[in-house]
């Protein structure tokens, strides 16, 4: 077992899951102007005794809205270096999902179910997760809109956050979120070892409050370093 410990500390694949829907884009902007932040301090293992993750891939998925908009999903090979996801990060355009609320459900179950690399495969697969005790899984979503109660994907049609909770625990993912404070969230952050960031300013609707959030430079990035030491601290723990 301690040899198994030590091969797979400090190990990740990370998932930015970010709804792309019109009123994103200054969100989308922040998140590519500072991820750079994000891979630095995952890096170097900043925080209280947080050892650093020596071995990363991320990528970056968009969603909508899977009953209305054409292009809902859109979806990336995982990647190693900062150039390459802040070049995914780029390529999210934010664009239609004119009415709340989005398919994060859906999305969710796509990215929870992408399937794994085989147990001591020779190589990765991009898009698939690592073996499931090779790497701390990671979604974190940000988004500023609620998310429609039931799933319309045909693989999962009519299921809720029931089947996203299965999802999640059954491919040991820990879920991240940044998103308004609504119950949908509250729900969700029930999950084991999920986190919610609500985000909620007095006055402000949750679009707002999202551009708030975001665009205030020197706190992003501090939420960001923050989102890193738990991914780090994350890493540090064996999922069997």
């Amino acid at each position: 077992m301690d040899q198994q410990q030590t091969k797979t500390r400090g190990v990740a694949d990370i998932v930015f899951l970010i709804d792309v829907s019109g009123s994103m884009a200054p969100a989308i902007d922040a998140l590519k102007s500072n991820i750079g932040t994000f891979v630095e301090s995952l890096s170097k293992g900043e925080g209280n005794n947080v050892s650093p993750v020596r071995d990363w891939r991320a990528k970056a998925v968009g969603y909508r809205d899977f009953d209305h908009d054409a292009n809902p999903f859109i979806d990336n090979p995982f990647v190693t270096n900062v150039e390459a996801l802040r070049g995914q990060l780029a390529g999210l355009t934010a664009e239609g999902g004119e009415d709340e609320p989005e398919s994060l459900l859906d999305a969710l179950f796509k990215v929870a179910n992408m399937g794994q690399t085989e147990k001591g495969a020779q190589s990765l697969d991009a898009t698939k997760w690592r073996y499931r005790s090779d790497a701390a899984r990671v979604v974190v979503v940000f988004t500023d809109a609620s998310f429609k109660p039931a799933m319309s994907i045909p693989e999962a049609k009519g299921g809720g956050v029931q089947d996203i909770t299965n999802a999640i625990i059954n491919n040991r993912i820990i879920l991240s979120l940044f998103a308004p404070d609504m119950p949908g969230y509250d729900e969700l952050s029930q999950i084991d070892k999920s986190e919610w960031e609500a985000i909620s300013y007095p006055g402000l609707n949750p679009q707002e409050a999202l551009v708030k959030f975001t665009g205030d430079q020197a706190n992003f990035k501090n939420t960001l370093r923050q989102l890193a030491a738990s991914v780090s601290k994350s890493a540090e723990t064996v999922a069997l």
